[in-house]
């Protein structure tokens, strides 16, 4: 980048960072519109025995969804599996790129996310931030006279800095794994700047938006020898949270082709995934939603679970999840995958209740999203918004076993599914 364009750069990537944080919070306020309509506290507004109204509320929204996907038919986003899976396309070379998206099409994807997660998806709000973010940003790009991988970056950073409630995760998360690395760190600093700016916007819209804080268990990461089995426990406790990312990452692809080919109706493939979520919402209410929450719900209730029922709840998170992505919701892994890991990981504490339960999470919510992403280190600096800083260790241990789980697999371990089919 030329020297004198970079002071230009660096202004227009903090107004396109606080246009698209302020875009992102009106988004994600109006997701909070619907669920307010459709759920009351996470309980359904119908009325009737919970389970029943639970199961007709995901029906209904499962039946939207493949309205949407019906009217609008192959230019409906509902192929995207996860856009944080390559969000590596930001910095993808000109000749691999598609044409902009139409702002008629953006505005579907917006749609489509809008109701899939204000009728419970099990799914959180990453993905489509995500793609309208970056849509928005290519779309504006010749505009502002920036380079398409310049806007796109920009506005991801903006777009996500507010949702994970901080700018680093935002900043490095397109970046790690990138395929054009030299390109990737010139744009870092404007990234931060975009981060920043799309934060601050994001809250002036949405106060009370920025990432949750988990409450932990005072004093419980420990210190000396102590600390050092607190990290041995917390590597036990990553095995099945690995595990669980993994087996997300390969069924989903297949899961979602099976879906296509057995239910060609839109409409009733969006309704079947919308039972199967009711279902396990009518069975376990803490599958419902992204997660991020309900997360909070698995640590503070930590000594009541039964390694039965923790099982179970993992079980249905992951089954959720797949049913939503499979059938034709839209919406991102990222925090289904943190709390199917974190229910996962409690098991050992329920094992073994004298286990301290901070780092047993810490490391089995940094491994199932690290054998998702495969980006170790925005993992961490995302998921420190969440958890307190003593964690860091143990979310390093997570992380640590996820890769070694990956590079062991090697071309057996599952990869992301592209972007745009």
């Amino acid at each position: 980048m030329p020297e004198s364009s970079r002071p230009r750069t660096a202004v227009l990537a903090i107004l396109l960072g606080a246009a698209v944080g302020a875009a992102a919070g009106v988004y994600l306020g109006a997701v909070r519109v619907v669920e307010a309509l459709v759920w009351d506290h996470g309980a359904p507004r119908l009325p009737g025995p919970v389970w029943l109204a639970t199961i007709v509320t995901c029906v209904v929204g499962g039946v939207l969804v493949g309205l949407l996907q019906l009217r609008h038919g192959a230019d409906t986003p509902h192929d995207l599996d996860d856009a944080l899976l390559d969000i590596d396309e930001v910095f993808a070379g000109e000749e691999e790129r598609t044409p902009p998206q139409k702002l008629t099409w953006l505005a579907r994807a917006a749609l489509l996310g809008v109701v899939s997660l204000g009728f419970g998806a099990s799914l959180g709000p990453e993905a489509p931030l995500l793609v309208l973010a970056t849509g928005l940003g290519r779309r504006v790009a010749r505009l502002l006279r920036l380079a398409e991988d310049e806007a796109s970056y920009i506005s991801a950073a903006g777009a996500l800095s507010g949702l994970f409630g901080g700018p680093l995760g935002s900043v490095v998360l397109p970046v790690e794994g990138s395929r054009d690395r030299a390109r990737a760190a010139s744009l870092l600093p404007y990234g931060v700047l975009a981060s920043v700016a799309g934060l601050v916007a994001m809250l002036a819209v949405l106060p009370d938006g920025a990432g949750l804080r988990y409450d932990l268990p005072a004093g419980d990461i420990g210190a000396g020898r102590a600390l050092l089995g607190a990290l041995g426990w917390a590597a036990v406790a990553a095995v099945p949270a690995t595990l669980a990312g993994l087996a997300l990452m390969a069924l989903t692809g297949p899961l979602r082709r099976s879906a296509e080919r057995v239910v060609a109706s839109p409409v009733l493939r969006g309704a079947l995934g919308g039972l199967v979520l009711g279902a396990c919402g009518a069975v376990a209410p803490l599958v419902l939603f992204s997660g991020e929450h309900e997360a909070q719900e698995l640590i503070t209730d930590a000594a009541g679970w039964t390694v039965g029922g923790l099982i179970a709840v993992a079980a249905l998170k992951l089954v959720a999840t797949l049913a939503c992505l499979a059938t034709g919701w839209f919406g991102g892994q990222f925090f289904p995958a943190v709390f199917t890991g974190i229910a996962l990981g409690l098991i050992v504490v329920a094992l073994a209740p004298s286990v301290p339960v901070a780092p047993v999470v810490a490391a089995s919510a940094a491994a199932t999203a690290t054998a998702m992403l495969r980006r170790p280190l925005a993992v961490m600096l995302v998921l420190l918004v969440f958890f307190p800083l003593p964690a860091l260790l143990a979310m390093t241990v997570g992380t640590a076993v996820a890769t070694a789980a990956v590079h062991l697999l090697g071309d057996r371990a599952p990869q992301p599914s592209p972007l745009v089919h």
